[in-house]
């Protein structure tokens, strides 16, 4: 085994629990989640409540202070009320990732009970037909307005997120604007059009969904502009005095091959964060499935002081290495690895994305 011989310290600050990858839902996109049939199985091999509240416990002891609670659906579960108060008993700043489709009254009792400290409210359309469209459930849009009607009762802080695939692409200003007008002005909304392929045997066939990578730039530069007329007022924008200027390319700059990665991945991931999967595994995060160590087995203390040494970064595609733009590039070996299957591939998707804002900021087509 490569053995490392320089690491900067490492402290597991930040925990994901996906406590499961089954879901209410059957978004188109998901990345996640396998298919219905698979179900019964992956039951067999969910960390039991009890397994994740010593989870909890062992997080606690080496040094956690936030916990993410995310799936899937985490409320799915049937246990999830025993999961969710062993957890929180044990301190953490608690945030819950979820539909919102599943707030019961007994579920409303356990939040009021242990509020989490902020909430990430999934939202997949403006109407019933969209959620149709993307999930596969008209009621769920009816539903999710009505959990975050009662999300909103507890002191906790809520933030809405939402993807944008071509099912619900015409929604995208809507979603905007259904979450403002229902809920408030103050609440931010995290928009994404950028999806990689579905990881660690989830089911989705994203290639059918998501979005070119032009629309997904002309999406994230429209949210852009948007930002730009609340800042400065409808009245005083134009594209005189508002307007984004790139007037020469950028640096030429080579890309350098990750073999030093003194960040294990480049990125916080396996420094000071990591996801215990549903099944007990320790990973940098929830999409890089290519190297992990057994939290289950080992304990959660031993997995982390031992994952740096199953991370074997490959060097990355030779046309990545000599790329003169990878400032735009939002590939991490993550998303290499869900594109192409390879450590080091060249990600068409998203190499794409970034040539076409190359040469958008060069020409000025903003």
């Amino acid at each position: 085994m490569e053995q490392i011989t320089q690491m900067p310290p490492r402290y597991p600050i930040n925990g994901t629990f996906e406590l499961t990858v089954r879901c209410n839902l059957h978004c188109k996109m998901c990345l996640f989640r396998h298919d219905d049939r698979e179900n019964p199985e992956i039951m067999k091999r969910e960390l039991t409540a009890e397994q994740w509240i010593d989870m909890a416990r062992q997080a606690a002891e080496a040094g956690t202070g936030g916990i993410l609670i995310t799936g899937g659906e985490p409320l799915i579960r049937s246990d999830f009320a025993q999961i969710y108060e062993g957890i929180y008993k044990q301190g953490f700043l608690i945030t819950l990732y979820t539909n919102a489709t599943l707030i019961t009254p007994d579920i409303m009792e356990l939040f009021r009970k242990y509020p989490p400290h902020k909430i990430g409210v999934t939202v997949y359309g403006a109407s019933g037909e969209t959620y149709e469209r993307v999930c596969g459930n008209a009621q769920a849009f009816k539903n999710t307005l009505e959990g975050i009607r009662k999300l909103q009762t507890l002191p906790s802080l809520l933030e809405f997120r939402t993807t944008i695939i071509k099912d619900n692409l015409e929604d995208a200003k809507a979603i905007d604007e259904l979450i403002h007008r229902e809920f408030g002005a103050q609440y931010p909304v995290t928009q994404t059009g950028t999806v990689i392929q579905s990881v660690r045997g989830a089911c989705a066939d994203v290639n059918s969904c998501r979005l070119s990578p032009k629309d997904n730039l002309n999406l994230m530069l429209s949210r852009s502009i948007d930002a730009l007329k609340q800042i400065v007022g409808e009245d005083n924008f134009s594209e005189e005095n508002v307007r984004l200027r790139y007037n020469k390319r950028l640096p030429e700059k080579e890309c350098e091959p990750e073999n030093g990665h003194p960040t294990l991945l480049g990125c916080k991931g396996g420094m000071d964060s990591y996801t215990v999967t549903w099944d007990g595994k320790l990973q940098a995060c929830q999409l890089f499935g290519a190297f992990y160590t057994d939290a289950l087995a080992l304990g959660l203390k031993k997995a982390w002081e031992q994952f740096p040494y199953a991370v074997k970064l490959l060097p990355i595609d030779e046309k990545c290495q000599k790329c003169k733009i990878s400032e735009l590039c939002q590939c991490c070996p993550a998303s290499r690895y869900a594109e192409t299957g390879k450590i080091g591939g060249l990600p068409e998707y998203p190499c794409e994305g970034a040539q076409l804002m190359n040469t958008m900021f060069i020409k000025e087509e903003i």
